[in-house]
């Protein structure tokens, strides 16, 4: 398949990933001159006509989605049998290389990953996408280290053990939820149970749940409970251990209700106005608990209820300081209770949009919203936002946030500038690769020259270390070698002069030997004549005396 085009258009340049029935490469989009990832079903699959339409109607589905944190679908198609998607391409790790490299992440590491991955799930869910097999795998990490989730709506394993029940795939047998494992349709709380897995592996280094077959693996994400991660990670904290357990219950109605949820528990462990008890507790059993517990005060009764008694004026001004004293006590918790309600309870708000405006403005309008700027700014490469302007905030816009919450700004730094590399004396297919690989778009033109060897390239524009932008075009001058030239006269050479010369010039000999009287191994006719154009490696017939 490599070096095949799809659709006129896609190219094949190298495959990068293979699983079970699709193999991925990596391509160039000809048309908008980008590199992208090109998944390409196996000639198996493409025998079942259900599969196929399944396939691309999620695919379809799935590409209306967008969102940062979400590989992006571009295109979906069949070439003679051949059933392809085009994707994003994204040239980090995945998720579970880095686990495998790193072991377990620390906290706030896992916290982040996890909320981008649930964000992406939010999106996905609102839009009726459910992903089906979130897995480290489908987790990949772009070069600036963005979370990306690949494969939504679609389901086909990347690599790892996949497990079909009544012929449908559903996921990685070590992250499916209970329901998947039973074969029954897998809904949003599924992706959060898969997602609950992927956080574990992440802060305990691996999977709670192995076996000696997938078989075996799934029944104990059906009928056993997982050991707690804090038992593995001594200093796990325990909203964090709280917020695992919750999202894998075993009752996909005792999960979160929405990944939203997930994003809201994962906020309040990372800010200091959490509450104290997390919203996520969960008892050893793993079943969830009400936050709070009520206490009921009723009144006490007596035998004397109700009977009439005489009130000395010394009791009298007991009861009247008694009632002074918890009128006041009742002012005093009253302002205490109003100000622990305007602390606790504080107003939400929604984060509005600031992309396109420049800092101060953006600035402004938080502010404005009732929020807060964050003092420290993060300066990110962006192809098409202005310099000094917002590309984007954390929390993303939209997102509902208590009043006077402290909003980051990701700030552009314009297009990420690139020096290119030198290209003199490479051959075309070199430099075709090299500049591929730096987002860099290769115009060839061919010319003779008797300096450089056939092929190889002997001028570039623009030149080494010019520094340009992804998808600039660079244009190399490829040697086609030495140029047309007049052949010498070589009637009267000897045949060994002839040869050298021939051969000093690049060009072939065919030798005919002819009688002639005084001029025995001498020239005595050429073809092409003295003073004609050749070519390098062209053939010269040479008539010699004998």
């Amino acid at each position: 398949m490599v070096g095949k085009i799809l659709a006129e258009r896609y190219e094949l340049i190298e495959k990068i990933a293979e699983g079970g029935m699709a193999r991925v490469y990596r391509g160039r989009d000809l048309l908008l001159k980008r590199t992208v990832a090109v998944k390409v079903l196996k000639d198996q699959m493409t025998g079942d006509a259900a599969f196929i339409r399944r396939f691309e109607r999620e695919a379809q589905s799935a590409a209306a989605l967008s969102h940062p944190h979400i590989v992006s679908i571009y295109d979906v198609g069949e070439q003679d049998g051949t059933h392809y998607m085009v994707m994003e391409y994204v040239d980090g790790k995945n998720l579970k290389e880095y686990i495998r490299g790193k072991g377990p992440l620390p906290v706030d590491e896992a916290i982040r990953i996890t909320r981008q991955i649930a964000e992406a799930l939010e999106q996905a869910h609102k839009a009726g996408v459910v992903h089906r097999d979130i897995k480290p795998q489908n987790i990949l990490f772009s070069s600036e280290g963005k979370v990306k989730v690949a494969d939504f709506g679609i389901a086909i394993a990347g690599d790892g053990v996949t497990v079909t029940v009544g012929d449908e795939i559903v996921g990685s047998v070590q992250y499916i939820a209970p329901e998947q494992a039973r074969g029954e349709i897998a809904g949003k709380q599924s992706d959060l149970y898969s997602l609950g897995i992927v956080f574990y592996e992440m802060v305990t280094g691996k999977v709670p749940f192995t076996g000696e077959s997938p078989v075996a693996v799934a029944m104990k994400h059906i009928q056993e409970q997982i050991v707690p991660p804090g038992r593995l990670v001594s200093d796990l904290p325990a909203e964090l251990e709280q917020i695992i357990l919750k999202a894998v219950q075993k009752d996909s109605a005792e999960r979160y209700n929405s990944a939203e949820e997930i994003i809201e528990d994962l906020l309040y462990t990372e800010s200091s106005e959490k509450p104290k008890t997390s919203k996520a507790r969960v008892t050893e059993n793993n079943k969830t608990t009400d936050q709070d517990e009520g206490v009921i005060l009723r009144p006490t009764s007596g035998s004397s209820a109700g009977k009439k008694r005489k009130i000395s004026p010394k009791v009298k001004r007991k009861l009247v300081v008694g009632f002074l004293l918890i009128a006041v006590i009742a002012v005093i918790f009253g302002g205490g209770a109003y100000m622990l309600n305007n602390y606790f309870f504080v107003p939400e708000v929604e984060v509005p949009e600031v992309r396109d405006l420049s800092q101060s403005d953006a600035s402004r309008v938080l502010r404005e919203a009732g929020l807060v700027p964050a003092s420290e700014i993060d300066y990110v490469y962006d192809d098409e936002v202005p310099v000094g302007h917002v590309v984007k905030t954390d929390p993303p816009e939209g997102r509902i946030v208590r009043k006077d919450r402290v909003i980051g700004l990701f700030v552009s730094k314009g297009p990420e500038l690139i020096a290119i590399p030198d290209l003199i004396g490479r051959t075309e297919m070199e430099a075709r690769v090299i500049l591929q690989d730096m987002e860099l778009t290769m115009t060839v033109e061919r010319d003779y020259n008797e300096d450089v060897p056939e092929r190889l390239i002997y001028r570039q524009l623009p030149g080494e270390s010019i520094k340009v932008s992804r998808g600039d075009e660079v244009v190399v001058y490829v040697s086609q070698g030495r140029g047309p030239f007049e052949i010498a006269d070589l009637v009267g050479y000897s045949e060994q002069g002839a040869l050298d010369y021939l051969d000093e010039n690049d060009l072939r000999a065919h030798i005919r030997y002819r009688f002639s009287i005084g001029s025995s191994g001498h020239v005595i006719d050429q073809d092409p004549e003295a003073g004609e154009e050749v070519i390098p490696n062209q053939t010269i017939e040479l008539i010699i005396g004998e």
